[in-house]
């Protein structure tokens, strides 16, 4: 009798718990939404997204004004505006229990500016992903010239369209750069010119560095670091115009002509 009486109560609990769970969810569905709560993941303060615009659009979206229910907020509709945003690689949203939308918005986080030939310019991040630019932000980061790319009125280079231009062969030379400790520290703008070699100006000097093509790149920086390294305090450095990286187990320099 005792089990029965038991197994009963524990029916009894479990259908109280649920009942109350849904009564719980009815009213929370049925209550107004009261705010936003936006957080933008980024490395620095400010960015490509503005946080205002972008609170301001979700609360158009969610229609707050009207006081809107929660079981009436498309929380789609949110994340679509988001993700149309070109500078927002991820959004996530949620209604928590305390009648809150839970926005977050990851940002891009570019390694590098390219300019085109025809002035046009992209930012390219980690992974090669590419990026149009922002009036509102501009990062300091390594700069490169001269690439042949078309961009399209959004300022987006098309994914056909990239493969065939010499943006590929770009980013792997500006990773390898940049994952380079004293190339990081060293090199201050590549330039792409019309004999088809990188140029690399560097910090320090006014000695332009011919590193060519992107073959044996990681060799061509061993060589730039060797160089400068071994000329560091030598006054017969400031002789130089340019040294080039293109020979093999050398490095040719030009004196500047007197």
């Amino acid at each position: 009798m005792r089990k029965v009486l038991n197994i009963l109560l524990l029916v009894f609990t479990l259908s109280a718990l649920i009942a109350l769970a849904v009564y719980c969810a009815y009213e929370h569905f049925h209550d107004n939404l009261k705010d936003v709560d936006l957080k933008i993941v980024r490395k620095t303060e400010k960015g490509f997204v503005d946080y205002g615009k972008t609170y301001d659009m979700i609360l158009d979206i969610c229609d707050t004004t009207n006081n809107q229910q929660i079981k009436t907020i498309n929380v789609d509709s949110v994340l679509n505006a988001l993700n149309a945003n070109p500078w927002i690689i991820n959004a996530k949203a949620d209604i928590n229990l305390k009648e809150y939308l839970d926005v977050e918005i990851e940002e891009c986080d570019p390694i590098v500016r390219v300019y085109g030939k025809n002035g046009k310019s992209v930012y390219i991040d980690n992974d090669g992903d590419i990026y149009p630019t922002n009036n509102q932000y501009v990062p300091r980061l390594l700069v490169v010239s001269g690439v042949d790319f078309p961009v399209d009125k959004l300022g987006n280079v098309n994914d056909e369209v990239y493969v065939k231009t010499k943006l590929p062969q770009t980013f792997n030379l500006v990773k390898e750069v940049l994952n380079d400790n004293y190339s990081k520290s060293c090199v201050r703008q590549i330039h792409y010119d019309k004999k088809k070699n990188y140029i690399f100006s560097v910090n320090n000097t006014n000695i332009i560095v011919i590193f060519g093509d992107v073959n044996e790149i990681r060799e061509k920086l061993l060589k730039m670091k060797h160089f400068f390294d071994k000329m560091q305090g030598n006054p017969e450095l400031d002789n130089y115009k340019e040294i080039n990286l293109n020979y093999k187990n050398q490095v040719v320099c030009t004196k500047i002509k007197k």
